[in-house]
């Protein structure tokens, strides 16, 4: 009798999801694994591997008869691009869907060329076969990015045309998303520490200073993505209330500090990372140790564009999973399965 088809979908997920972990499982262990019988585990096997998603090895395991194959993805099944904008510096990472060692790219451009050279870094992405297609883009950039996606103000990479750049990917047939690069900086952090769960995480770069949220261990946003835009916060001088951007180095500094620390105290969080230049860092968390309590621990990045690459290269990967999930879920949808 014919599965239902919604049944044939979730088989598919099922399956598919297992063979993310990249460490190859034999049919008979996708069936344990998933609860499915092993007639159902072969039928989505042999869709993956007719739409070229996923591909046999032999598996290592001995035993008496025919040594068993392993099921995974094949390593071509497609590529994802991670970029980090700067207003005169593009950073990516390129790597496969389906694993594989990430080549890294820097490309430095005058302002006015940012979008220019961002479109040449996708056009070198799906020219470059070693991972197979492109299927997925993330950018992070120093902009708020609201609940919708939509890049929004203050964009400090304001001669970047997003008009251009998701015209081009959209006629390329490449899925793609931006974030906010504090946030990536947030994510990065605390996927690396499990059991993170309230953390501010405070970088200051070039581009001006941000702040990622994570309260609950779900990244805070804000109702219109601006959460975190603590640069644009007013702090009183001599000639009125000024942005901190605006503000002197010392005195940035020192606005920054009780800023941070009433936010902590405010929101009663656990952990403090600081992703500022070495000295300004060391000076920061001088200040905030005198004004935070001591059960609140004060970590420092060393380097803050690395782990903006991170976290995009994070989401990208999780994003894409979901788009490639999507497209599993869809297959033979038009045929009937047996099981």
């Amino acid at each position: 009798m014919g599965q239902p088809r919604e049944l044939r979908r979730l088989n598919r997920r099922a399956v598919t999801q297992l063979l993310f972990s990249g460490s190859g499982l034999t049919r008979p262990q996708l069936a344990d694994q998933t609860g499915l019988s092993k007639v159902t585990v072969n039928v989505v096997v042999q869709e993956l591997l007719n739409h070229g998603i996923a591909q046999l090895s032999m598996s290592s395991d001995q035993g008496v008869g025919r040594t068993p194959q392993r099921v995974e993805l094949r390593p071509q099944v497609g590529a994802i691009l991670a970029a980090d904008l700067q207003p005169t510096q593009i950073h990516t990472l390129l790597s496969g869907l389906a694993g594989g060692a990430p080549r890294k790219q820097q490309v430095d451009c005058a302002e006015a060329d940012l979008t220019d050279a961002l479109l040449d870094v996708f056009s070198g992405a799906l020219a470059d076969a070693a991972y197979g297609p492109l299927c997925h883009v993330l950018i992070g950039l120093p902009a708020p990015v609201d609940p919708q996606g939509r890049v929004r103000e203050p964009n400090v990479t304001h001669h970047l045309d997003v008009q251009r750049v998701t015209a081009f990917l959209d006629a390329a047939g490449v899925t793609y998303a931006f974030a906010n690069d504090a946030n990536l900086v947030a994510l990065a952090t605390t996927r690396e520490t499990p059991g993170w769960s309230h953390v501010a995480v405070l970088v200051e770069r070039p581009s001006g200073t941000g702040m990622g949220l994570l309260l609950g261990g779900e990244l805070y946003r804000g109702m219109h993505g601006r959460a975190g835009e603590i640069g644009r916060s007013r702090w009183p001088g001599p000639h009125g209330a000024e942005p901190l951007e605006s503000l002197p180095s010392p005195e940035r500094l020192e606005a920054t500090a009780f800023m941070l620390a009433g936010l902590v105290h405010t929101l009663d969080l656990q952990h403090v990372v600081l992703g500022l230049p070495k000295d300004r860092a060391a000076a920061l968390q001088d200040k905030l140790s005198v004004l935070l309590d001591l059960s609140i621990t004060i970590h420092l990045l060393p380097d803050v564009g690395d782990a903006v690459l991170r976290g995009a290269a994070l989401l990208a990967r999780e994003q894409a999973h979901e788009h490639l999930l999507a497209r599993v879920e869809d297959l033979g949808r038009e045929k009937t399965d047996v099981a």
